[in-house]
């Protein structure tokens, strides 16, 4: 089937894009390949265009479904007009391994059919293939983009979010995680998402350290170099941070997007601290775990019974900060939010939000113990890291 191919420049650098990515899943700048679209209608192609900003990722465009898959991506996007080429069952993929443009392995990507409202033929079309899914654009860009989103996480670093459930002090807890992790020789990212709290410079006594903060990257609009960002940011404790100056973190997705992409690439964890600000969902629906900090106290376990919603489906666990009130543990604090439990902090004496303190708690004995516990149940083993 003929489609529209664009000028003869895009067309000779796409066939050069593939010809460079044969051996398998990388792009020019070095990104696994998460999703590619084959679709020969403009239109189409920018409503993904948008998608894929607001899921931060990139999803180039391949001139047939040979060359889509040639670049085997974990996705491939059709656009309806390409489905009679599913039909096969599979003789078409088995015939590119054969021919060596697919790597044995790989596996097949997952299908989703791409159309607009417009295209009243789709669903016809889809119930004849081996289409898994189906996103009508525009009303289904926001399940797509999650779902691009949660797909990217696969790939590169990980990107935890810490949030509080009524005074838990998740600032800390973030700060804590984020010097224990690099302890192990990790590379690690803490992120500002708090609009409200302190600020972490402050705790952090990070204030006059040279580098980039969120005001600095309002109006980003492209992506963003991981290797610029690490190189632009304060350092202390083993860890980056980027803090948000005299500023607010942003609301924009697209520079949400693009520095947590950044983040992925270019850190093997970064942390966010998003305080208890759920309304910061420019940042939420990019973390690809959540703990949930609690007071073991029964107000807390109400507050925090409030954000569950807020959550969506970003897998959760909890962590209980101490003093525990009368009746109550940690265990029974995870069982009333139907949550499982990461850890226990107890209070900690001499750490607290005062310019600079945060970090003399975590070197303590019990809540680097703690906090190793805690990272081991919700990342996975860290390649490199020191045993």
């Amino acid at each position: 089937m003929d489609m529209e191919r664009g000028a003869p420049g895009a067309a000779r650098v796409r066939s050069r894009w593939l010809l460079e990515t044969r051996s398998g899943r990388r792009l020019p700048g070095g990104d696994a390949v998460v999703a590619v679209l084959v679709a020969g209608d403009q239109a189409l192609q920018d409503e993904v265009a948008r998608v894929a900003a607001a899921a931060g990722v990139e999803i180039p465009v391949a001139l047939d479904i040979p060359d889509a898959l040639a670049l085997v991506p974990d996705v491939l996007l059709l656009g309806s007009g390409h489905l009679r080429f599913l039909t096969e069952q599979g003789g078409p993929w088995r015939a590119l391994v054969a021919a060596g443009a697919v790597p044995a392995g790989s596996g097949k990507p997952e299908v989703i059919v791409v159309s607009l409202a417009e295209d009243t033929t789709v669903w016809d079309a889809a119930a004849g293939s081996s289409a898994g899914r189906v996103a009508v654009l525009p009303a289904a860009a926001g399940w797509l983009a999650g779902f691009l989103g949660r797909r990217r996480s696969l790939s590169g670093g990980t990107v935890l979010g810490v949030l509080g459930g009524g005074g838990a002090g998740a600032s800390t807890v973030a700060c804590w995680l984020s010097a224990n992790a690099a302890e192990t020789g990790q590379s690690v990212l803490l992120l500002e998402g708090d609009a409200w709290g302190t600020g972490l410079e402050w705790a952090l006594g990070a204030a006059e350290l040279e580098g980039i903060r969120w005001p600095d990257l309002e109006g980003l609009s492209g992506s963003l170099n991981p290797v610029q960002l690490a190189a632009g940011l304060p350092a202390l404790a083993g860890f980056s941070l980027l803090g948000r100056g005299t500023g607010i973190p942003p609301a924009d997705e697209v520079v949400a997007a693009a520095v947590v992409d950044a983040a992925r690439s270019g850190y093997q964890l970064t942390i966010v601290d998003l305080g208890r600000t759920v309304g910061a969902a420019s940042l939420l629906r990019f973390c690809d775990q959540m703990l949930l900090v609690v007071p073991g106290r029964t107000g807390g376990v109400l507050g925090a019974q409030a954000l569950l919603p807020h959550l969506g489906e970003v897998p959760a666990h909890v962590v209980v900060r101490g003093p525990l009130g009368n009746g109550l543990d940690e265990v029974l604090v995870a069982e009333a939010l139907g949550l499982p439990l990461s850890g226990y902090l107890p209070f900690q004496r001499g750490t607290g939000r005062e310019y600079g303190q945060v970090l003399a708690g975590a070197g303590r004995p019990r809540v680097r113990r703690v906090s190793q516990r805690i990272l081991a149940t919700v990342l996975p083993p860290p390649v490199g890291a020191a045993s």
